[in-house]
């Protein structure tokens, strides 16, 4: 079918992330502001088996604004404060404590006005409302900074400014900015969707933020650890990535390096 444009352009979409999940809990946050917690491990209340498949409301939470999970959960409040419970294998919640598993609400120290969280499974990062990125974390292969080290600090991601809307996972960040700009940094090559600088030094994993080449301003997107999706303002589908498996329903199985149009929304 021939494209047909759009009466009126689509919005960006900045909506707050409302569930998250990891690997053994999940969790919700209402309008109203309170958290509700399922499944085990993580739940934040007590409960007769230590675990409980039926969500349930967590005392003492009533601003909340966010979540975001992975190998553990982030929780974005009204105050713009981020508190996090779970794993802490790489200090990605509390890099002075040497515990691998927090298990109650610990605010993160050192950041501060965030407005978008995103939970990795290494790593921790925030927005915040200057629309700056920063890190917490593992920083597996230098990701961040071309430096191989731990962040124990919330550090910036460079050539990153003017974001409204960040997505994580496995290594690759998305960010998107006011002018509906989509930008990507991380250490997969097949999820970035550009064309890469490549560090000498083999052991770094290193591709500085830079602009996704797409023809429209970018309204949604989501990102996994080998491909990435964009919806563009007049409506169509652009993927990139990893098509080994067909999963991204383009022209062929091969990697697609660079942003291709997704013809069956078309």
């Amino acid at each position: 079918m021939p494209d047909e444009p759009l009466e009126t352009p689509l919005e960006i979409n900045i909506e707050p992330k409302r569930l998250a999940m990891t690997s053994s809990w999940s969790a919700g946050v209402k309008d109203d502001g309170t958290l509700w917690t399922w499944g085990t491990d993580g739940l934040l209340r007590d409960t007769k088996t230590g675990q409980d498949p039926t969500p349930r409301q967590v005392e003492g939470v009533n601003d909340a604004v966010a979540v975001s999970g992975a190998g553990h959960m982030l929780l974005l409040r009204k105050d713009g404060t981020v508190w996090g419970w779970g794993s802490n294998s790489h200090g990605e919640i509390d890099p002075s404590d040497g515990d691998i598993f927090i298990e109650e609400l610990r605010q993160i120290k050192g950041i501060e006005n965030v407005v978008d969280i995103a939970a990795g499974e290494m790593d921790s990062i925030f927005l915040t409302n200057n629309g700056e990125v920063y890190v917490l974390g593992s920083n597996e292969g230098g990701w961040v900074n071309e430096i191989p080290k731990q962040l124990i600090i919330p550090t910036k991601v460079p050539n990153l400014s003017d974001i409204i809307r960040i997505e994580f996972r496995n290594g690759v960040l998305l960010a998107l900015d006011k002018k509906g700009e989509l930008y990507s940094t991380g250490k997969s090559e097949r999820a970035l969707g550009r064309l890469l600088y490549q560090s000498q030094e083999p052991e770094i994993e290193y591709h500085p933020a830079a602009k996704v080449a797409l023809p429209k301003k970018t309204i949604d997107f989501s990102v996994t650890s080998t491909s990435a999706m964009a919806v563009l303002e007049d409506g169509s589908v652009w993927n990139w990535g990893s098509n080994s498996s067909d999963n991204l329903a383009l022209s062929d199985s091969e990697d697609i390096k660079m942003p291709e149009k997704k013809s069956i929304f078309t």
